[in-house]
């Protein structure tokens, strides 16, 4: 008959026969809690791109969708010590070797720091909107910290805390390196008062990449709210009502200098539109579209859905000349880029990089991100064909297949193939 074990014997069994089974049940337990943090670098982490300028491009133009400093973005950055640039850690190298870097800035820039300001702005505040943002200047050095040339800040975002906002982002503005299109004092002003230092809101910003190549940048909202409107003697952002103005513009843009023009071989027109959050472009979106492609836009970036929309080739006219070809490159949203917020679709984003390269040949491509705490990178881990897949799908689903491939991870329209900028300089 066996002896019957004690309550203390019991324990102190027990604690034998675990004793020795303690390091393997500390190496399951060591597996089971690194699951959640590797397996998060395995599905998130980026290495820094290296060498993303192959050596037959003459040029190379980076553009990208919505941009915003404050909020969480601020907060995250705050948080974690970090400055404001760390957004741009990941996709820095690509607009290092990029000759031109231009997006949207979706808020105004108020030094929310200064007392004297912050109090002005709980007064300025829009009642009329739901959705106030705004950015420290700081979010400029982030700009120039990744090589942006131009920001638009046609949007419905620019304008949140009135007159404040307006007179704020204009003044930290000055003098930086980021020029700005789409928002000034005032709306097709005279040469006067472009002489007495005002800033028209349709203005042209110029940029030449030599002596042999010239592009230029317009920016222009059709989703804003009331009082956004900038006009003869009201600054404001370009709002759609205005069209006129920008067909005008374009054509300036295009026409020889002898002719008064700006002599540009590129147009870009960024333009604020559609419906957010649909990845579908609506039918405003298309007429627009339309109406630029046939003032003779060659490149018209879309924001403002937050999410991705597809690319498109629109024929169109060339106002130049009549008898030369023209098409127009519409990219109908390239949704969020430095953004904070959290929906899949909303995450999903991308770098479009026009290259003219040394032979003459031209090709866009997409460069395929995701958005992981405010920060754009390149898709990467187990994920990255299941995410390339979405962003190309979406990115190239109203084109014809004989337009576009994909190659070394990226999608590539060949603009060869089409009359985008076919004319070569036009002005000539």
């Amino acid at each position: 008959m066996s002896k019957k074990l004690t309550n203390q014997e019991k324990r102190m069994l027990y604690f034998k026969r675990h004793q020795k089974k303690a390091p393997l049940h500390a190496t399951v337990l060591l597996i089971f809690l690194a699951i959640p943090f590797f397996s998060h670098q395995w599905l998130f982490t980026s290495s820094l791109p290296e060498g993303t300028r192959a050596e037959d491009v003459e040029y190379r133009i980076s553009m990208v969708g919505d941009m915003m400093f404050g909020r969480h973005v601020e907060e995250h950055g705050i948080m974690n010590d970090f400055h404001i640039d760390y957004v741009f850690e990941y996709v820095r190298p690509f607009f290092q070797e990029s000759d031109y870097v231009t997006g949207n800035l979706e808020s105004p820039i108020i030094d929310a720091e200064d007392p004297e300001i912050e109090r002005q702005m709980e007064d300025a505040a829009l009642r009329h909107k739901d959705i106030h943002l705004h950015a420290l200047p700081w979010a400029i050095d982030a700009l120039e910290s990744a090589y942006f040339n131009s920001v638009t800040l046609a949007n419905n975002h620019s304008l949140d805390y009135g007159d404040l906002s307006l007179y704020q982002t204009l003044e930290h503005f000055e003098g930086r390196e980021v020029e700005t299109v789409g928002i000034g004092h005032g709306l097709d002003l005279s040469s006067r008062q472009l002489d007495e230092g005002l800033m028209d809101a349709s203005r042209i910003s110029y940029f030449d990449m030599d002596d042999d190549f010239r592009i230029a940048v317009i920016g222009i909202t059709d989703s804003y709210v009331r009082g956004f409107d900038a006009s003869e003697h009201v600054g404001g952002v370009f709002t759609s009502p205005n069209m006129d103005i920008l067909g005008n513009r374009i054509i300036q843009a295009k026409n020889s200098p002898a002719a008064g023009g700006g002599g540009a071989d590129l147009v870009i027109v960024h333009i604020h539109w559609g419906d957010e959050y649909q990845v579908r472009y609506n039918d405003n979106q298309r007429v627009d579209a339309q109406f630029m492609a046939d003032h003779g836009a060659d490149i018209i970036i879309g924001h403002h859905p937050h999410v991705l929309q597809s690319a498109s080739i629109l024929q169109g006219r060339n106002p130049i000349n009549e008898e030369e070809p023209h098409e127009a490159l519409v990219l109908y949203s390239l949704g969020n880029f430095v953004f904070d917020q959290g929906w899949t679709t909303t995450k999903e984003s991308t770098i479009a990089q026009l290259d003219i390269l040394k032979d003459g040949s031209k090709q866009l491509s997409f460069v395929p991100l995701w958005i992981e705490n405010a920060t754009p990178r390149e898709t990467r881990g187990i994920l990255k064909a299941y995410r390339d897949r979405r962003i190309f799908r979406m990115l190239s689903k109203d084109l014809d297949e004989e337009l576009y491939h994909v190659e070394n991870g990226r999608l590539i329209i060949d603009l060869d193939k089409t009359k985008v900028l076919q004319g070569g300089n036009l002005h000539d």
